[in-house]
């Protein structure tokens, strides 16, 4: 997703900048030896492409750590028991079947609560749990594809990396062009 149109399309230029530089430094140091201004331009473009690479990575590592925290959490062992001692047995059912609803929406379970009379029953979401649960699957989704986008966009610039290198080194082979000698 394209946040903000300017940011992309500098990435995009810093980016495509990165990985010609990354190229052709690579090619001046296969064809001409090592010298300064092509090492600092490799060591640059790599730096750059690294960073690319790593940023796209830890966002990855961020996403996957926050779905698996979410995942841990999404069930939690809830006792409503210490919880209603002292109360009414109206409060109690409302505890109770707000237990049941949170873990409804969080994982899906259909757990039971007690209701006033102290008899135990099932819980049947409404239509608004069934939307707080379908939010709760949607976010886990976005979540997901967004992890596997900057995974994909990590390996990408990995990629894209050693072929600039590998290209660089391969056209430093090839003959450069004869030079035109002045006429006397």
């Amino acid at each position: 997703m394209i946040d903000n149109l300017f940011d992309y399309g500098l990435s995009v230029v810093a980016g495509a900048v990165a990985l010609v530089c990354l190229f052709d430094g690579t090619r001046r140091l296969g064809a001409y030896g090592m010298h300064s201004k092509a090492a600092l331009m490799t060591l640059l473009a790599a730096g750059v492409c690294a960073l690319y690479g790593t940023s796209a990575y830890q966002k990855y590592a961020d996403l996957s750590a926050t779905l698996i925290l979410a995942e841990r959490n999404a069930a939690p062992a809830r006792t409503v028991a210490n919880w209603t001692r002292g109360a009414s047995p109206e409060r109690r059912e409302a505890l109770s079947a707000a237990v049941a609803r949170e873990t409804f929406r969080e994982s899906g379970t259909l757990r039971s609560y007690v209701d006033r009379n102290g008899q135990t029953r099932a819980f049947s979401p409404s239509q608004e749990d069934l939307q707080g649960r379908e939010r709760v699957i949607a976010y886990y989704s976005r979540t997901e594809f967004a992890a596997r986008g900057s995974l994909a966009e990590a390996l990408l610039w990995l990629i894209m990396s050693v072929v600039a290198v590998l290209l660089g080194f391969l056209l430093s082979f090839e003959k450069p062009p004869a030079q035109a000698h002045a006429a006397p």
